[in-house]
């Protein structure tokens, strides 16, 4: 069943593509002259094409064992939006103008929504079908380590991913052997006795013991799965492999994906940009100007603030503020404090509404911060801090942003306390590593809650 899979789900969405389209020829023409017409048939030719070869890039699996409702909802939308892109170009270039419009725009919405929701109520059937103890995998173990555990108790308590158990085997001395462990010589017969499906290895494939089991599995037709600290590793931290096997010697290159790959990078500067513009347009035109009479009115200076502070990858960028201090020499080295003398009226006012961040947003839209990350530091605390906190320089990955996720945590203003700033850099690092768009919205939201209802924190 397994082989055929991907190829019996493939002819499964051809058809829920084929309906989408003559449904939305019906609602485009009145009727579904799906076969009256040359034009339309051939369009359908080519988007069932373009779905079939985006289907075998994308070699989605259905019956993944542990897959996920949202990576599935997320992989049909990415699926379909490439099918649309396609599908535009050809109407375009190849089939002609005089179709309707809202043809393949209707087409695919109405193919995501259904094959999402064919995908979601698969898996479900499918899990339940599983938890009733059908459709399981056979499986054993060689070696043990703290992935290896945190594996099987995954499985033991995901009953629809459809695993069972069979026997686990040791490969450390003989006497640390216990009586749940079996011996590596009646790994063989083991396996075949019991029709093993997949066995999972947790240690290192050069031992000569392991390159016995994985020749064994794979003349017998048995899955080989490895369980490595190391990949963990890499997967928490945000990397993914990628293997160079070009020349005499292989490599392995260790590719940051949540931050640096080229479609995270444009959605997250195209977000800033629109948030930024919208902010500038809508609330700075008309309110910077009041609170610069309230800033002139209230201490001689400049109206607004500008700071040298550390940027990504610790380059310093001009961060600006309104001004809510007293023009003073100390405003490069020493931090802000409660009940601060250089502190003005206004100035008090527009710290404790955070006001005085809204020029910022200059610095989003030209590119030097981003709405959502890490603040930035002034150049002397980055110097300080990056020599007692061992991580430090990780927040600086990405842009820092006017807001981020440790200040939607309460983690802001004055840090006297050197653990202050380890906890700050802790939840700068989980957003650094767990960076998404819909995580950079849930920060935003938490803030302009914690604006309007004055709270320091918010979850």
């Amino acid at each position: 069943m397994a082989r055929y899979e991907r190829y019996l789900y493939l002819f499964l969405e051809l058809g829920v593509l084929l309906f989408s389209f003559g449904l939305a020829v019906g609602i485009c023409y009145g009727e579904p002259g799906l076969l009256d017409k040359a034009q339309l048939r051939l369009l359908w030719g080519c988007m069932a094409l373009l779905w079939v070869i985006v289907s075998l890039i994308e070699d989605f699996r259905p019956l993944d064992r542990r897959a996920n409702m949202s990576s599935i909802v997320a992989g049909v939308i990415r699926s379909g939006l490439m099918a649309f892109f396609g599908a535009i170009a050809i109407e375009y270039m190849i089939i002609g103008m005089d179709l309707v419009k809202e043809l393949v725009p209707l087409t695919f919405g109405i193919f995501i929504l259904l094959a999402g929701s064919v995908r979601v109520i698969l898996l479900l059937l499918i899990r339940k079908y599983r938890r009733a103890g059908y459709n399981f995998k056979r499986i054993v173990t060689v070696g043990d380590n703290p992935e290896m555990n945190r594996f099987l108790a995954e499985v033991d308590g995901h009953r629809e991913y459809g695993y069972k158990l069979k026997g686990r085997f040791w490969m450390g001395k003989k006497g640390e052997i216990g009586e749940e462990w079996m011996s590596l010589r009646t790994f063989d017969r083991f396996v075949i006795e019991n029709k093993i499906d997949e066995v999972y290895i947790s240690i290192s494939p050069m031992d000569r013991r392991v390159d016995s089991v994985v020749r064994f599995c794979s003349m017998n037709n048995i899955m080989v799965k490895f369980i490595s600290e190391f990949v963990q590793y890499l997967n928490d931290s945000s990397f993914k492999l990628r293997f160079d096997q070009n020349g005499a010697t292989t490599l392995i290159t260790m590719v940051p994906v949540k931050y640096r790959n080229f479609i995270d990078r444009v959605t997250k500067r195209g977000f800033d940009l629109l948030f930024s513009s919208a902010v500038i347009l809508l609330v700075m035109s008309w309110l910077v100007p009041i609170i610069a009479i309230l800033i002139k009115l209230s201490s001689k200076g400049p109206v607004f603030f500008i700071q040298q502070r550390s940027g990504v990858l610790n380059r310093s960028f001009g961060c600006m503020k309104f001004r809510s201090m007293r023009v003073n020499v100390a405003s490069d080295k020493v931090q802000a404090s409660k009940d601060d003398p250089r502190i003005t009226a206004i100035g008090a006012f527009l710290r404790r509404s955070n006001l005085d961040e809204l020029p910022q947003f200059f610095n989003v839209f030209v590119g030097d911060m981003s709405v959502v990350g890490p603040r930035p530091h002034m150049l002397a605390h980055t110097s300080q801090y990056s020599s007692l906190i061992d991580p430090y320089m990780e927040r600086l990955w990405l842009k820092p942003g006017i807001t981020g996720l440790a200040q939607a945590h309460g983690f802001r203003g004055e840090t006297k306390e050197l653990s202050l700033m380890e906890r700050r850099v802790d939840e700068d690092r989980l957003y650094v590593y767990n960076w998404s768009l819909l995580l950079d919205i849930r920060i935003i939201l938490i803030t302009v809650w914690n604006m309007l209802t004055g709270q320091k924190k918010g979850y």
